[in-house]
C-alpha cells in the first residue's frame, strides 16, 4: 500500500529526477516522487544514449551498473520522507521482468511502467508510447510483471493516442493499481480535462492527472475533473522545492473549500 502524502506529486523527468532531485522535492512536501525515466534493457539503454547525444536529458546507466545505481538513488530519494516510485522504460519482456526484480529489491514503494515516452528512439523499439498501439503486448507484459512484482503498479500513458476510457478499463481488469495520465491534446497548450473526467467516471482506479499543472488554479481544475492527485514536472525543473510550495497551496485551498478529501492510498 502506498500512502500519498499530499495532492501534488513529482512526475518523472528523464535525466532530471534522480535521487537528489526527488529527495529535495519530497522534503519540500511532494506527496510522492517518481524517479526516472530509467532504461532497463540493452535496447533502451542504447536508445537513451542516442537521445542524450542529440541534446536531450537522459540517465545513461549501463546494464552492469543498474542495480547499484538504482539502490543508491532510491535510498537517497527515500530520505525525503515521501513514497518513491520508479519510472521504467523497456523494449523487451526480459528487461521488464528484470526491472521488476530490481525495483522491488531497491526499496522503492511503487513501479511505474512507461507507456508514455514519445522519443522515436524508444517508440521504434516498441517501448514507451508505442505500447499503447499494441494492447495485446501491453496486457501480456502487465500479466507477466505482476507475477514477479510485489509492489503497487502504476501505468503512465499519454492521452489521445488511443481510446483512453477503453484502455483504462483494460488496465483496471488486469489489476493495475494506479493510472498516471498525461492529459495532452495535440494542438492545445492546456490539459485535456475531459479525458481525466471520462476516465474517473468509468474507473475507481487511483488516478494521477498530469499536464500543464503550473499553479494552484491548474492543479485544482484537474482535481475537480476527477484526478485524485496531480503531478508536476517541468514546473519544478529548476527548483524541486516548488512541488512542495504548490502542495501546500493545494491543501490549504481544499480545506478552505471544505473539499471532501479523497483516499490517497493505492496498491
Amino acid at each position: 500500500m502506498v500512502s500519498v502524502k499530499s495532492h501534488v506529486v513529482l512526475a518523472a523527468m528523464a535525466g532530471v529526477c534522480d535521487g537528489r532531485f526527488c529527495f529535495e522535492a519530497a522534503k519540500a512536501g511532494a506527496g510522492m516522487v517518481i524517479m526516472g525515466g530509467i532504461n532497463f534493457d540493452a535496447e533502451t539503454i542504447r536508445a537513451g544514449l542516442k537521445i542524450k547525444n542529440r541534446g536531450r536529458s537522459e540517465f545513461h546507466v549501463e546494464l552492469c551498473d543498474l542495480e547499484n545505481f538504482l539502490f543508491r538513488e532510491v535510498k537517497t530519494a527515500k530520505r525525503g520522507g515521501a513514497p518513491v516510485a520508479v519510472n521504467v522504460r523497456v523494449a523487451t519482456l526480459e528487461g521488464l521482468l528484470r526491472a521488476g526484480e530490481l525495483v522491488k529489491n531497491s526499496g522503492a514503494d511503487a513501479f511505474e511502467l512507461n507507456a508514455h515516452c514519445r522519443q522515436h528512439e524508444i517508440t521504434q523499439l516498441g517501448g514507451g508510447q508505442a505500447l499503447l498501439l499494441n494492447l495485446d503486448k501491453l496486457k501480456e507484459w502487465i500479466k507477466s510483471l505482476k507475477k514477479v512484482l510485489d509492489l503497487p503498479l502504476i501505468v503512465k500513458w499519454r492521452a489521445n493516442v488511443v481510446n483512453d476510457v477503453a484502455l483504462a478499463k483494460n488496465l483496471d481488469s488486469l489489476g493495475v493499481d494506479a493510472f498516471h495520465v498525461d492529459a495532452m491534446k495535440p494542438g492545445y497548450s492546456e490539459a485535456d480535462l475531459e479525458v481525466i473526467r471520462n476516465i474517473s467516471k468509468k474507473s475507481e482506479v487511483f488516478l494521477i492527472g498530469n499536464n500543464s499543472v503550473t499553479d494552484l488554479s491548474t492543479a485544482l481544475r484537474m482535481i475537480e475533473a476527477g484526478a485524485r492527485v496531480v503531478s508536476v514536472a517541468r514546473y519544478t525543473l529548476n527548483d524541486p522545492r516548488l512541488v512542495g510550495r504548490l502542495a501546500r497551496e493545494v491543501e490549504e485551498a481544499l480545506q478552505r473549500r471544505m473539499w471532501k478529501i479523497s483516499n490517497l492510498n493505492f496498491g
